[in-house]
């Protein structure tokens, strides 16, 4: 699965606002925009790092508070050729300065950074800790926050829990609103979606998302990502029996991984040809690969690598050998502490908090841009809606009431007593009130932050479809402004309704006599108009 991020980074504008990269990606031709100085430079630190390194090492060096950008630059190029944790202090003091500025934004961007490293080592429950603290600092919205649900993706997924990793997939692909000017991004999520089908549907359900991902790469000159495609094909074909075309597949990530110097990609590579090839042929590929899990400190790898010797050893009857793998590969497991990983995903399930898939329908309602004319439109979007919402809110009652003239009209069953409830104002476009949305739970039920969150989105929904109603037709208002006959029943029933109001004692003969005499003029032209 893609393990790492070796993206563009975002750039701060006036604003304070972070521009994310893929944005601004542009050549100058076909009517694209020019690269900016700063789109320039991330370019040269994902195509040139050799060059972009010793730049980024001497402003590090000379700083005794690096620029945030220029160590996420640095870590960038050594995260990508396994040397990582060269920066790993340097990134915990970097967040703790940010944490004491209040630049949680920074800080979010650099806890992220800090998951991968700790991920791609092994540590798995310390990669949950940082992406799980990503997750406090950033808006939904961000691209950090959507990074880190993809990093926790990958624990479920490392974890065999593929129902919950393809949630919090979802979670981040909908939340991040500029994936269709990310190429990156788009591949990363690809990937991810790759090898989560191939796990769960086959590996030809697999090919298609695969083929996504590797031209999204391709377009950002992501040769990383590519690679990795390349990779996964390869697996893929190899589930399905081609042991062949597995085999030039796994040699070409492997090359490609080997020139772009992408070595946790390099080594996965090899332990595949490794299983793909038979005898004495399969062990100096699974003996690179645990070098290179030596070199860049990937106790998983290692793991993997000795495993796969140890089985090789036993197959050529050289116990000794088999034995000594076998044994370095159990301590290493224990190392790695992943009996721990499960409890502490569900201690920080806060980004798994929708089982029923509430954000995907809220976020596909808030993106849907219904057009409406009157008042049935809007009735007719939330009938469509409203059984989804009711599921994937979990809730007992979801009721939509319309105000007129002080009455209410409910659209959908009737408030029940004996109900915790939730209740939220709806307004038009002249901010005046015209209904409210009840949400309704049994009895003592307990109401989260993220369940009001959830509240105040449908509401939101809702009054963007009242706002786009003419000031006479939204709820509460005539039916038909252009229409004398309907103003003069609307005036009927509203002095009939005061008409049968109880008045107070020092007024109510004067008033009444008024009122009446209104009254019945109003029902004479009412009648005459029909």
């Amino acid at each position: 699965m893609a393990t790492g991020e070796r993206g563009e980074r975002g750039s701060k504008g006036r604003d304070g606002r972070t521009r994310q990269a893929g944005a601004r990606r542009g050549t100058g031709a076909g009517g694209r925009l020019p690269l900016t100085p700063q789109a320039r430079w991330e370019r040269l630190v994902m195509r040139r790092p050799g060059l972009a390194l010793p730049r980024l090492q001497r402003l590090i060096a000379r700083e005794g508070e690096p620029p945030f950008q220029a160590l996420l630059g640095a870590f960038f190029i050594l995260e990508r050729w396994g040397r990582g944790p060269e920066l790993q202090a340097e990134l915990e003091r970097a967040i703790a300065r940010a944490l004491q500025h209040r630049l949680l934004e920074e800080a979010a961007e650099l806890s992220e950074a800090l998951g991968r490293m700790h991920y791609q080592r092994g540590d798995y429950v310390q990669a949950c800790n940082a992406w799980s603290q990503t997750l406090e600092l950033a808006d939904d919205e961000t691209r950090w926050a959507c990074l880190a649900r993809i990093g926790l993706a990958h624990l479920c997924f490392a974890l065999g829990d593929w129902a919950r990793g393809g949630r919090v997939l979802d979670q981040a692909e909908l939340h991040y609103p500029q994936l269709g000017d990310d190429p990156y991004m788009r591949s990363k999520i690809a990937l991810n979606r790759a090898v989560s089908l191939r796990a769960t549907q086959g590996p030809q359900a697999a090919l298609p998302r695969l083929d996504e991902a590797r031209a999204d790469a391709r377009a950002v000159g992501h040769r990383d990502y590519e690679a990795e495609a390349m990779w996964h094909h390869a697996r893929c074909a190899r589930d399905s029996g081609a042991v062949e075309h597995a085999l030039t597949l796994a040699a070409e990530a492997e090359d490609l991984s080997r020139r772009c110097r992408y070595r946790w990609l390099q080594a996965q590579t090899l332990l595949l040809i490794s299983e793909l090839r038979r005898g004495t042929e399969a062990v100096p590929p699974a003996q690179q690969a645990l070098a290179l899990g030596e070199e860049i400190q990937s106790r998983s790898l290692q793991a993997a690598a000795h495993g796969r010797l140890g089985q090789l050893m036993a197959e050529q009857e050289q116990l000794g050998p088999s034995w000594y793998h076998q044994q370095q590969r159990q301590r290493l497991e224990a190392t790695l502490g992943q009996t721990e990983l499960p409890a502490r995903l569900e201690q920080l399930a806060r980004f798994d908090t929708d089982p029923h898939g509430a954000e995907g329908l809220l976020l596909t309602l808030g993106r849907s841009g219904a057009a409406v004319a009157t008042t049935a439109d809007v009735e007719s979007q939330w009938g469509q809606a409203r059984p989804r919402l009711l599921e994937a809110l979990a809730l007992t009652g979801l009721d939509l009431r319309w105000t007129a003239g002080g009455s209410a009209s409910l659209v959908g069953a009737a408030a029940r007593a004996g109900r915790s409830s939730q209740t939220l104002s709806l307004r038009n476009a002249a901010g005046a009130v015209v209904g409210e949305l009840v949400l309704e739970r049994a009895e003592g039920a307990v109401w989260s932050r993220a369940d009001r969150s959830r509240a105040e989105r449908l509401a939101g929904w809702l009054q963007r479809l009242i706002a786009q109603l003419p000031a006479p037709q939204a709820p509460g208002g005539t039916s038909d402004a252009a229409d004398p006959g309907a103003q003069a029943r609307t005036l009927v029933a509203v002095l009939e309704r005061l008409a049968s109001s109880p008045g107070d004692a020092a007024d109510a003969d004067a008033g009444r006599a008024g009122l009446t005499e209104a009254l019945e003029l109003a029902r004479r032209l009412a009648a005459r108009l029909a």
